[in-house]
């Protein structure tokens, strides 16, 4: 992933360079794309970097949304998950109960990234030392055929030792993200192809070890409830680590694991022995909310949607950009410009060289730097989203384009309806989403 982030911002640099000056050669000859070939390079690996740094951005933050620290779980309604093997349900809960398991119930999260959702039967042994999960998901968009994965029944068991360390293990293989995103204080083993009964006597066995490791007790009196308040003190933990972590680095690591995948991991021993058992009362003194909620209602906001309407937002951060860029460019006494650039800051540039006072090119350039500061603000707002914002720089980059008419530059034409159309998508887009959110929540919607 970070070689494809590289080679995508090489790329970037060539297509600018070319793109730029074939558009200097049209417009000015040869000479004068010769002679500006340094500025297309230098403008082109700015506007590369920030593509970059952009792009690792946008994983960082893909990463830290997925977490969820008001985690709860909310029933399941079978009649809503079609796609449920709920006959596989059954009969792996039969073979549980048989062995003195009791159902607690089958819930989902009450928040559903990605492109699948999922939910699981929970039950428990006679001990309340184990819960167990048969996890499914449902893709919510076109299914992969019968080998995928994602969609067939797993298991997944876990127990808690002293109030902090967890022992789990799975039938499902540890994928880069979740190793990504692991509980510091865990201990999982992945065992492919093993049965429910099989794995709850692994999973036991685990638990031991990392008693015997860390000198903490497996608890007895894990409940659902606890089960839920763990998982919320780890979606916050986990929260907090990854803001604090840069996107290459995490990328990093998801793909040495990739490249050489685990199938089971643990925390070192040290830092095992330096926890300090808690008792279940000090973990339910911290928070009051319901660990079990009401039923999941429609999402507001799919995640589809939402990258539409962000996805336009950013035209405003790349109108601001190119036409920063020109200007700069403009100010060092090169005519190397970017056309999708804003048309009264070109027009302002022209006005600076033409200002013979200081004064003048003071108001001059403020004026250029004020028109380049507002698409970057409305850019800030549009991504809220707000409907507001969207209207108003559609509007003005409308009337930046009779700009270009006038001066009868076609190109900068073409490329401006080019991002109106982006823009307006991204309106739309927006707009939906008020729509969505409106229909989900009769309270005023916070989208402006």
């Amino acid at each position: 992933m970070r070689a494809s982030i590289v080679r995508q911002a090489l790329a970037t640099v060539v297509v600018l360079v070319a793109i730029g000056m074939a558009l200097t050669w049209v417009g000015g000859g040869r000479d004068l794309a010769t002679g500006q070939l340094g500025w297309a390079v230098v403008l082109a690996v700015g506007i590369a970097a920030a593509t970059a740094w952009q792009r690792l951005a946008k994983v960082k933050r893909g990463f830290v949304a997925a977490t969820n620290p008001d985690f709860a779980l909310v029933p399941v309604d079978p009649r809503q998950w079609p796609r449920i093997d709920w006959r596989a349900l059954d009969d792996l809960a039969v073979q549980l109960e048989s062995h003195g398991y009791r159902r607690l119930g089958d819930f989902t999260t009450n928040r559903q990234p990605g492109p699948a959702r999922g939910m699981a039967r929970f039950l428990g042994d006679p001990e309340e030392t184990q819960v167990v999960e048969l996890q499914q998901f449902e893709r919510t968009g076109a299914a992969r055929g019968p080998d995928d994965e994602l969609v067939k029944v797993h298991v997944a068991i876990g127990s808690v030792l002293g109030g902090r360390a967890k022992a789990m293990v799975s039938d499902r293989p540890i994928q880069p993200a979740s190793y990504l995103i692991r509980n510091e204080n865990a201990a999982l083993a992945s065992y492919p192809g093993k049965s429910a009964l099989e794995l709850t006597e692994l999973q036991r066995r685990l638990a031991a070890q990392l008693a015997g490791k860390s000198g903490l007790p497996v608890d007895t009196g894990y409940t659902l409830e606890r089960y839920v308040l763990l998982e919320r003190e780890r979606q916050r933990e986990l929260r907090a680590r990854l803001e604090r972590r840069g996107a290459w680095e995490m990328l990093g690591e998801y793909e040495r694991f990739a490249a050489n995948p685990l199938a089971a991991y643990a925390p070192r021993e040290e830092h095992l022995k330096a926890l300090r058992p808690r008792p279940w009362s000090a973990l339910e003194s911290g928070d009051a909310a319901p660990a079990i909620g009401k039923p999941a209602a429609p999402a507001a906001a799919p995640d589809l949607l939402r990258a539409r309407m962000a996805s336009g937002a950013q035209w405003f951060y790349w109108i601001a950009a190119l036409s920063a860029a020109n200007a700069l460019s403009a100010a060092f006494g090169s005519r190397w410009g970017f056309v999708i650039g804003l048309g009264i800051s070109q027009a302002l540039n022209v006005a600076a060289g033409m200002t013979a006072t200081a004064v003048g090119h003071a108001i001059v350039w403020s004026l250029n730097a004020a028109s380049i500061a507002v698409f970057a603000l409305l850019g800030w707002l549009a991504q809220r989203p707000s409907i507001a914002a969207f209207s108003i720089g559609i509007t003005l980059f409308a009337l930046d384009t009779l700009i270009f008419l006038l001066a009868r530059d076609w190109i900068g034409v073409a490329f401006h309806a080019l991002a109106l159309y982006f823009l307006w998508k991204g309106l739309a887009a927006a707009r939906e989403m008020k729509r969505l959110a409106s229909a989900a929540d009769p309270a005023p919607a916070p989208v402006s």
